[in-house]
């Protein structure tokens, strides 16, 4: 008679204990397909703008940031099931705003590029739920440093584009090689193969 309450009492306590981290084998399979998804945005993202610049210059190519990148992550989400995203210490859009984790990564990438590490060998991962978040540095390239370096040095009608797009905007004054932001994505891990 006690025995069926004593099952109950530890089928209870079993689905109530914790489930078990996900295995390095896993991390990996969510960290490669963020870093996919991430190459594909910024090779997809990296063409157009060249696009836009060379047909209509730089005020032209503020309208491929602030409205094609947005499509191209939303895209890679629907085909890929990646949610990834661009963020920043210092903001364009108030849309890509970091939140705490993202903010503390970059300020980590920062740090690690101080101690001399490359910005190509960084990439940071945190395990939420069933989801891994993961992050890579962004660091700025000649051609991004048209709309994002000295704005002394760009043509009035950029900083006129650029006051009309982003009136609170704080993304200027970079110089090549600084960490302009990161990649951000969310994915979904994969329950581990069953033996």
């Amino acid at each position: 008679m006690f025995r069926p309450q004593i099952s109950v009492v530890v089928l209870a306590l079993t689905a109530c204990a914790s489930p078990a981290p996900p295995a390095p084998d896993q991390i990996a399979a969510a960290s490669d397909e963020a870093r996919a998804a991430a190459d594909q945005l910024f090779q997809q993202l990296s063409g157009e703008l060249a696009d836009a610049l060379a047909k209509g210059g730089p005020a032209s190519a503020i309208g491929v940031c602030k409205d094609r990148a947005p499509a191209i992550a939303d895209a890679i989400e629907a085909s890929a099931g990646v949610d990834i995203e661009r963020t920043s210490l210092r903001l364009r859009s108030p849309a890509n705003a970091p939140d705490a984790w993202e903010r503390a990564t970059m300020e980590d990438f920062i740090a690690r590029r101080a101690a001399g590490e490359a910005w190509s060998a960084m990439t940071a991962t945190k395990v939420e739920g069933d989801d891994l978040r993961w992050m890579r540095p962004i660091p700025l390239g000649a051609m991004c440093a048209t709309c994002h370096g000295d704005p002394a040095m760009m043509t009035p009608d950029l900083r006129q584009a650029l006051a009309a797009n982003y009136p609170d905007d704080k993304a200027t004054g970079f110089k090549v090689g600084d960490l302009r932001g990161a990649f951000t994505a969310r994915v979904a891990i994969k329950p581990a193969a069953t033996p």
